[in-house]
């Protein structure tokens, strides 16, 4: 429906997998450690026309955790201190497959709910923990974020723009879920994990985004 809509290409599609294979080489724990072009999706098996199947999450299993605490304990672990902003939600349902835009997520209303709570814009954020169960999935959140104008996500993500230290916006430097780790139903846990690394200067040295003072985690 996007690509009906707004003229998105598989090819723009495919860059969101490229650059997450590009994180993904430097996780010694990522399924897919291998860096993939955009060729390689466009020409991978179609799985569900037209998502292939490199546009698609790998399934796994793992688990996650992190402790939330007051800054006084927290000080006293001796850890750098990552602060949570704030939080949002939206429940986005099927309405019974009646009235539902299939081109906007719930980020639509939640994303920018947390960015007034928070006091920030998506100017000041440096680093992006992205849902991607599909390539699909990452684009829609970008544009309902606010990070560029709906329909123009294709244009966004195209070009390495989320590649870290080449693009604009470094998105799931561990490798996400299209390259790293899926559980069921895992949620934002991995995502959370690898923002936390960010901020505290702890990703891999490849991928770690200078001066990271302010991430994204979408769920």
């Amino acid at each position: 429906r996007h690509m009906y809509e707004y003229g998105t290409t598989s090819e723009q599609l495919a860059w969101i997998k490229v650059a997450a294979s590009t994180h993904a080489q430097y996780n010694p724990h990522a399924m897919l450690q291998d860096v993939v072009t955009v060729e390689d999706v466009v020409n991978s098996p179609m799985i569900a026309d037209p998502l292939h199947m490199f546009d698609c999450c790998v399934v796994s299993e793992g688990g996650g955790a992190f402790v939330m605490t007051t800054p006084e304990i927290a000080k006293s672990l001796g850890k750098p201190i990552v602060n949570v902003l704030s939080a949002a939600q939206f429940l986005k349902g099927q309405a019974g497959g009646h009235g539902m835009d299939l081109t906007t997520s719930g980020l639509a209303v939640s994303g920018p709910k947390a960015l007034e709570l928070a006091g920030v814009t998506v100017d000041d954020i440096k680093y992006a923990s992205i849902y991607d169960s599909f390539t699909i999935t990452v684009l829609m959140q970008l544009e309902d974020m606010g990070f560029c104008k709906k329909g123009e996500g294709g244009k966004f993500v195209q070009d390495g723009n989320l590649i870290s230290g080449q693009g604009r916006l470094p998105f799931n430097t561990d490798g996400g879920g299209l390259c790293n780790n899926h559980p069921v139903n895992r949620g934002g846990m991995t995502k959370v994990l690898e923002a936390v690394r960010q901020l505290r200067g702890e990703a891999h040295e490849k991928v770690q985004v200078p001066n990271c003072d302010i991430a994204l985690v979408t769920g």
